[in-house]
């Protein structure tokens, strides 16, 4: 593990362990959240590598990460590695 988080210090990429947490959604998100056919790759607590889908709200254009009820909430999505689901 110590090979992978020197490689993700050095490049621009972030493989993210927290930020993860119950939803709190804004009002504007709680009803207008749609799949976009991405995904962010995290670090569960295991340290095993998942996926976690993305929605985006249809009305003030916010993506979050998505796992189980829980999200995490993109601000800069060049901070994360993003995977594209439709390829």
């Amino acid at each position: 593990m110590g090979g992978l988080s020197n490689h993700f210090k050095g490049s621009g990429y972030a493989i993210h362990r927290t930020a993860i947490r119950p939803g709190r959604l804004p009002e504007c998100c709680r009803n207008a959240l749609a799949d976009c056919l991405l995904a962010v790759r995290f670090l569960d607590a295991s340290g095993k590598e998942r996926l976690l889908p993305m929605k985006k709200c249809g009305v003030c254009g916010r993506y979050y990460a998505v796992c189980e009820d829980k999200f995490m909430a993109i601000g800069n999505l060049l901070k994360y590695d993003i995977v594209n689901l439709s390829e």
